[in-house]
């Protein structure tokens, strides 16, 4: 089974230019194509549509399933997180295909493809670099606000509160409701074994548990 993954950082742009660039690939089905509205800081494992499908392709019994992507920024914008969704998705048995980049991360028997890493690791760097680069402007901003006194940031001292948890961890609620375990959940999707066992704290406190 073939999906498309599809990721335009906000509702004002069209993911029009990817989703023309699926309908030429073989296997495309309208039904299969997975669009998320989010910033690509945001980890792969904490987007909504992102959730979505990766509940659809690990559901499936297919031998091998891919997920199709228009260009390797769409997935992540720091090479961490790049090669964090890409060990994933290999833990899962999930072939990963960038039409820009021209490469799949598994080979047609299901092994890694090895020159499939080594462009994953330049061309996750070269993103890396950029947002960096955003990330250093962006900083010099704030500096020039605060001397302005336009800016104050967040408070010292606050804390993620337990609905930005659950928010941001929707897969893993999932996979709790199904029953697996700690380690199980931890293998699937990559989250350490803390963040899971919070998530199943704040759900048992809310009575989101039988």
């Amino acid at each position: 089974m073939i999906y498309f993954y599809s990721r335009i950082s906000s509702i004002t742009q069209s993911g029009a230019r990817q989703h023309e660039n699926f309908k030429k690939q073989y296997g495309y089905d309208s039904k299969n194509v997975f669009l998320d509205k989010i910033q690509g800081n945001i980890p792969f494992m904490q987007r909504p549509e992102a959730i979505k499908l990766f509940e659809t392709v690990t559901s499936n019994n297919s031998e091998l399933n891919t997920i199709c992507i228009d260009s390797l920024d769409r997935i992540g914008r720091s090479l961490q997180d790049i090669l964090n969704t890409i060990q994933i998705f290999t833990n899962n048995g999930i072939n990963l295909q960038s039409l820009k980049e021209g490469f799949s991360t598994l080979l047609e028997d299901g092994k890694e493809n090895p020159m499939a890493k080594l462009v994953v690791a330049c061309m996750g760097s070269i993103s890396e670099l950029e947002r960096l680069k955003i990330k250093e402007r962006s900083s010099e901003g704030i500096l020039i606000a605060r001397a302005l006194g336009k800016y104050s940031g967040r408070k010292i001292g606050t804390v993620q509160s337990d609905e930005k948890l659950l928010e941001r961890h929707q897969a893993i609620q999932k996979k709790i409701i199904k029953g697996l375990t700690i380690r199980e959940i931890s293998q699937i999707t990559g989250a350490s074994s803390a963040t899971i066992i919070k998530v199943k704290k704040v759900m048992k406190n809310r009575n989101l548990l039988k």
